[in-house]
């Protein structure tokens, strides 16, 4: 199979092109007031290649079809460095350079990176990426959260599912936003009460930019404890309509884009997966569909006024293959995975308005998730074999106002925003407690409640801007329960001070308190028509501390070293399974269904290093390394290995680029085994709990006491694109897993079977079958071939 995508490949590439010319135009602007910066120039970085901006900041400038490094400049104002940027002949690309104002008496230019430049609240913990690097990492294939997993802090494999963790806090503790606008997921087929997936939602043909927050987050962001994913998306083209064809790896998918009015630029894409048909003929046990779409509109209606509307929305449905040739490890799976979908959608607007020294930013955004899941015993369909029937919608309604003010030293910023959340369950399964008894739970319920909050926060710069100072307060409460009515109860200070010193070194510290609401799948939970853990749970709390030194030149290198603490309590705590909410692992629908109380702690702490050069001379490369202990209390008290506390991690990439928009990549990933909780062999055997769960159960007398082995994985990728006069054509050939490493996940506890498939019984025990524990590596090469067309 490899060598006929390669043969195929390499077929394609040998298509002929001739010599076409690029256009980069776009505005430069003050970041402050959003006023143009009338005849500022643009560089491009090493060359003597460039334009001055016309009266309105426009500027326009032909190049070859190619990847560069521009440069924002204007006297009084910090030049801005954008880095990668991908040039082709199928449309103008429009860039928004925003520059920031020095102080009068600052005496030398400086020069910032897009790249790499942090925020005085976020002075540490923050990384940033280009739409570039989204495209062409090899293994992510046009996938945004495969990308996340590379970066410091973030574990690039956990021992089930496709949980995101981040500096060793759980699943649930991730919060996303695009263009400002909360959404529920950036993954399909999402485990409700957590976050990660097996394929991206967002098309990144639509994006600009990501930034991950990993910790210091920022006061107007709450909910979080974990870490903040900005997503930007860019604007569509301005001058004609035009459009995109994209086959990935697991999906294909178009894009139109073009003006509308003088005014406004609009973006839509659809998307459309085909690999439910390859993994049913490989025989794999889940057959996973998915269907998107993504929208974005701008509307500048003058330098002082701007609107965007945004969306996006899915459908997902999984089936069993029960088609295929049945082994060991498909009848395990088939056995108790149940069957589902998922509908989500979110959408919103954001407008802005800017004054002389300060700018208002409105937001009201509307999130929907509806997940159905159905199971029954055998497979059969029958009622009577119904094990598993439930639905659960998740409605939230947002508002939040924002003023930014600015001073010559300093700035402030505070706002207010509000939620009306619309929460309805229906729930129908089987648990089986670890006394080995099955209970029955049944229960249909729906809640409303509001959610408000204020920020305040301020920022100063001394010494000629070599210093930096912030403080923050952050108050959350909501409608839900007594406990967490009153603001005052979930006080979130924030600090973070950094300090420049020798040439381009700089040393930040954070400190802070945040608060953040257990998940709808836990706060559901029914007992004899009462919501116990309304009454039950508190907002989940972590105080945090960070200390870094980092290191950047105006070449795109960067080095960076960051520790970081972070102090949990108030986390829930399982009561069935005596195990705190951190260590829980999802049944493939959603996790926490059971009784809590707010009095699990936790801890996290780590070292996180990273070396990066942005591209330079044809070469982009960055190496880093993650030493990250997690800790959670089990039912002792005592602090124990979490489930994601495989404690070292890190990523080799590199990149290099050929005449002819030829490019290759390599990306190497590792990181120690997961911790995970060996099976109850004398509970799972039994027969009468064996027919209800069809898989074995945990012993948390034994919480995470077993550990995966090592998890090392090398990806190679080959990108080439061809310019033509109206359209370009962009090919990539992506292998992941290049020399087939073992990829360990969970083993399975499964029954010994007969010639006929059928469990066999202990011949010494006739109420138990015989199990044994069978291996789920799955160290396969997987390669793939993308092919995008933009005209």
């Amino acid at each position: 199979m490899t060598r006929i995508h390669v043969v195929l490949f390499f077929l394609l590439c040998g298509l002929g092109l001739n010599a076409q010319t690029a256009v980069v135009e776009g505005l430069l602007v003050d970041k402050q007031t959003n006023l143009p910066l009338a005849f500022a120039t643009l560089q491009v970085k090493d060359s003597d290649q460039g334009t001055v901006a016309d009266s309105s900041g426009y500027f326009r400038l032909e190049l070859e079809p190619g990847l560069y490094n521009l440069t924002g400049s204007y006297t009084g104002y910090q030049s801005l460095i954008k880095y990668e940027i991908q040039l082709g002949s199928a449309k103008p690309l429009f860039l928004k350079f925003e520059l920031e104002p020095v102080a009068a008496d600052l005496q030398q230019v400086t020069i910032a990176a897009e790249a790499y430049k942090s925020t005085t609240e976020s002075p540490l913990s923050l990384h940033k990426v280009g739409v570039y690097e989204l495209e062409r990492l090899p293994g992510a294939t046009l996938d945004v959260s495969k990308y996340v997993k590379t970066l410091p802090g973030v574990s690039p494999r956990v021992s089930f599912g496709y949980n995101m963790i981040v500096r060793g806090g759980a699943s649930n503790e991730n919060r996303f936003f695009l263009d400002g606008i909360e959404i529920p997921a950036i993954t399909h087929f999402n485990v409700q009460g957590t976050s990660g997936g097996p394929n991206g939602l967002l098309n990144v043909r639509m994006l600009q930019s990501a930034e991950l927050h990993t910790g210091a987050f920022p006061s107007n962001r709450g909910n979080a404890l974990s870490s903040v994913l900005e997503v930007h998306q860019r604007e569509g083209r301005k001058d004609k309509f035009g459009g995109n064809f994209t086959l990935g790896a697991t999906d294909w998918g178009f894009m139109l884009e073009g003006p509308m009015g003088k005014k406004s630029s609009y973006m839509f894409s659809a998307r459309e997966s085909f690999s439910q048909h390859m993994l049913k003929a490989l025989g794999v046990p889940v057959l996973p569909t998915y269907s998107d779409v993504q929208y974005k509109q701008v509307f500048r209606f003058n330098p002082r006024n701007e609107l965007i509307i945004t969306g996006i929305g899915s459908y997902d449905k999984y089936e069993l293959n029960l088609d295929a040739e049945a082994s060991e490890s498909l009848l395990y799976n088939v056995g108790y995975i149940p069957e589902g979908k998922q509908f989500l959608y979110a959408g919103g607007a954001v407008f802005k308005h800017y004054n002389e020294n300060s700018y208002w930013t409105f937001v009201l955004s509307r999130n929907y998730f509806n997940n159905q899941a159905e199971k029954y015993l055998g497979n059969t369909y029958d009622a009577e074999d119904l094990v598993l029937d439930y639905h659960s919608v998740e409605t939230e309604t947002k508002m939040r106002a924002e003023h930014k003010v600015f001073w010559e030293n300093g700035e402030l910023d505070y706002g207010l925003s509000m939620e009306y959340d619309q929460i309805s369950t229906d729930n129908f399964s089987l648990y089986t407690n670890p006394q080995g008894q099955v209970e029955e739970i049944n229960y249909a319920n729906a809640y409303n409640f509001l959610r408000y909050a204020g920020h305040l926060s301020y920022a100063h710069h001394l010494l000629d801007d070599k210093l930096d100072l912030f403080i923050g307060l952050r108050m959350d409460a909501n409608t839900l329960g007594t406990q967490m009515m009153n603001p005052l109860d979930q006080l979130s200070p924030r600090l973070a001070v950094s300090y420049a010193f020798a040439n381009d070194w700089s040393v930040n510290a954070s400190a802070g308190i945040y608060y953040q609401l257990p998940p709808y799948s836990l706060l559901s939970y029914e007992v004899e028509n009462e919501l116990v853990n309304h009454s039950n749970l508190e907002y989940m709390r972590s105080k945090q501390l960070g200390l870094g030194i980092e290191h950047q030149t105006r070449n795109g290198y960067q080095f960076r070293l960051e520790g970081f603490y972070k102090d949990y309590d108030q986390y829930p705590f399982l009561l069935n399974d005596s195990i705190s909410l951190a260590n829980a692992n999802a049944n493939y629908v959603l996790i926490g269904n059971q009784p809590a109380a707010a009095n699990s702690e936790g801890q996290a702490y780590g070292i996180e290093f990273q070396v990066k050069q942005k591209f330079r001379k044809s070469l982009f490369w960055s190496v880093s390394y993650s030493w990250v202990v997690s800790q959670f209390e089990d039912k002792e008290g005592a602090l124990v290995s979490s489930s994601w506390d495989n404690r070292h991690f890190g990523t080799i990439a590199i990149g290099k680029t050929f005449k002819k928009n030829w490019q290759i990549g390599l990306r190497w990933s590792a990181s120690g085994g997961n911790p995970y909780t060996p099976y109850d062999i004398a509970l799972s055997s039994q027969r009468d709990i064996w027919n209800v769960n069809q898989r074995g159960l945990p012993d948390y007398n034994r919480l995470n006491q077993a550990s995966l082995p090592w998890f090392h994985q090398l990806d190679f990728r080959v990108d080439k694109q061809f310019n033509f006069k109206k359209w370009s054509l962009a090919l990539f050939l992506d292998i992941q897993n290049v020399y087939r490493s073992p990829i360990s996940l969970l083993p399975y506890l499964t029954v010994e079977r007969d010639e006929n498939l059928n469990p066999v019984v202990d011949p010494n025990d006739s109420d138990r079958f015989l199990v044994k524990e069978i291996s789920s590596d799955t160290g396969r090469l997987i390669p793939a071939i993308g092919v995008m067309v933009d005209w």
